[in-house]
């Protein structure tokens, strides 16, 4: 983690232009109206308070003698990287269990994820073809061939398994129009795989590059056609991950290089801005150096780094995004794409287990890894480095309480949904009813004000504290609101909080594992 030097809060700088900045880059800082009164949502890990509004606060002045209170100063000298929001992936198991409920449930279930009264939640991510979450047994993909026979040309491409999912996007579109939408491929088609099987891994044969780039951009183009806009697509979905019974494909960084200028050029050539994905896997201490292989070869050889704004990674390897490696050496993956790539980052994967069922453990979990610490700007003075991420995204949106449906062997490692949605039979009467996880929470807690009346997205703030037990992000909104996340992940202590912007304060006492929106 980068260090984080002990300092008074600055004075608030002189009014800047709000221009766009670079991916990972930052620019001026903002002029700041202290508000007549603060809003606060919270909640907590008692569920005692769930997104709940509280007491608006007034900024009084600050005090730097006053040593009493644990500080969290928010400086405004500096914009850092745009938020691209929260969300999951919305696989075909999550649409198929959506679709499946009643119309009622359906448009409220929907309606808690992505509007503006409920969690506005602005990241869906669509697999391309199946993954490891479908109903039923039969895995594919969008062009699947008789054994023995091939379809370079792409004419039997279909989407003819995507209706639920196509039918739930457009529904989420209606909610929220400014939805940003990111593809991954879970494998290529069997026939232009060495093993000729979705399953097990294998790489792509020498002769199929040029068809599987078709592939994607082609899957791009008839989403685009359904009034679905793909921003972000990945070469393949985790390219380490290893033969295992659901699709997944092996990919060399030399392979992922030249599939990203493949890929990058066609879709440039058909008009498409459509931004490629570097990695979207693991960075920890068994990852890390295989990643930073793919970086090389994307980053620092050829042509493929001017076709990849962004680099995702997935959280199932010791959070090695947020956190160094000290065995190994590696720095956090956020810091070096940043830093050293000046490429934006997301969390692009991460889930809750279903063998875990403590609310109050898993919110914190999420604030600390995933939703507010590698989102929140930390810089190092002395070699003017700086982390951050732009969002992040859970796995699935809506699993069942058996955390299905998957034809995967899941039993060592169960997930939950970012919201259960179950059915009850009883006398012939079919009822549903869902609930939502300690990651919607912990997300929502950001994203429903992360965006202004217009739809406009924010900008990073940077923030410091030295109390291990809070973490901090924050964000300035463009109509003029910064917006302050707090969360005391202290089991058992209250937390007694000033957060300082400026010369002036406001003050809250924070309950044991929960998590504080400040809207000021």
């Amino acid at each position: 983690m980068i260090s984080i030097k002990k300092g008074a809060a600055i004075l608030l700088s002189a009014v800047c232009t709000l221009g766009a900045a670079a991916a990972s880059g930052c620019s001026g800082g903002v002029s700041y109206v202290y508000p007549d009164r603060v809003s606060v949502y919270e909640t907590t890990g008692t569920k005692a308070s769930l997104l709940g509004r509280k007491s608006s606060l007034s900024f009084t002045e600050f005090d730097e003698e006053d040593t009493s209170r644990q500080t969290v100063y928010v400086y405004t000298d500096k914009l850092y990287q745009e938020y691209e929001g929260y969300g999951a992936s919305m696989t075909h198991a999550s649409a198929a269990l959506i679709t499946e409920a009643d119309e009622e449930t359906r448009a409220a279930l929907l309606d808690d994820l992505f509007s503006r009264s409920g969690a506005n939640f602005s990241l869906v991510r669509i697999p391309i073809g199946a993954s490891d979450y479908i109903p039923g047994d039969e895995y594919f993909t969008c062009d699947d061939m008789p054994d023995g026979q091939t379809d370079k040309a792409l004419e039997h491409f279909t989407l003819e398994h995507d209706g639920q999912l196509l039918s739930v996007l457009k529904q989420i579109k209606q909610i929220n129009p400014d939805v940003t939408f990111m593809a991954s491929p879970w494998s290529a088609p069997a026939w232009m795989k060495v093993n000729n099987s979705l399953v097990g891994g294998g790489y792509l044969k020498q002769d199929m590059h040029e068809a599987y780039a078709d592939y994607i951009v082609r899957f791009v183009e008839e989403y685009a056609k359904q009034g679905i806009d793909i921003s972000y697509v990945s070469i393949v979905n985790e390219p380490s991950v290893g033969a295992l019974s659901y699709p997944t494909m092996d990919m060399t960084p030399a392979e992922a290089a030249e599939l990203t200028t493949l890929v990058g050029g066609k879709l440039r050539e058909k008009g498409l801005d459509t931004d490629i994905v570097g990695w979207d896997f693991n960075y920890g201490s068994s990852s890390g150096a295989f990643a930073d292989a793919f970086f090389e070869c994307l980053y620092e050889e050829g042509e493929a780094g001017k076709y990849s704004d962004t680099v995702a990674f997935h959280g199932y390897d010791g959070d090695g995004y947020l956190n160094p490696d000290t065995m190994s050496g590696l720095r956090t993956g956020i810091e070096k794409v940043v830093n050293e790539y000046g490429k934006a980052a997301l969390v692009t994967e991460i889930t809750e287990s279903a063998s875990s069922t403590d609310f109050a453990g898993n919110l914190t979990y999420a604030a600390e890894n995933v939703v507010v610490n590698p989102c929140a700007v930390q810089t190092d003075e002395e070699d003017n480095s700086w982390n951050g991420c732009g969002g992040a995204l859970y796995w699935n949106f809506v699993l069942d309480g058996d955390g299905g449906p998957t034809p995967a062997a899941h039993d060592d490692n169960p997930c939950s949904g970012v919201i259960t949605l179950d059915k009850t039979v009883r006398q012939g009467s079919t009822t549903y009813r869902y609930t939502k996880s300690s990651a919607y929470y912990a997300m929502a807690q950001v994203s429903k004000f992360m965006y202004d009346v217009d739809g406009k997205p924010c900008r990073a703030l940077r923030t410091q504290t030295e109390y291990v037990e809070l973490s901090v992000m924050s964000y300035y909104r463009n109509d003029g609101a910064i917006i302050t996340v707090v969360c005391n992940t202290s089991e058992f202590n209250d937390s007694s909080v000033d957060i300082v912007i400026g010369d002036k304060k406001i003050s809250y006492e924070m309950m044991p594992q929960s998590i504080v929106t400040f809207v000021c």
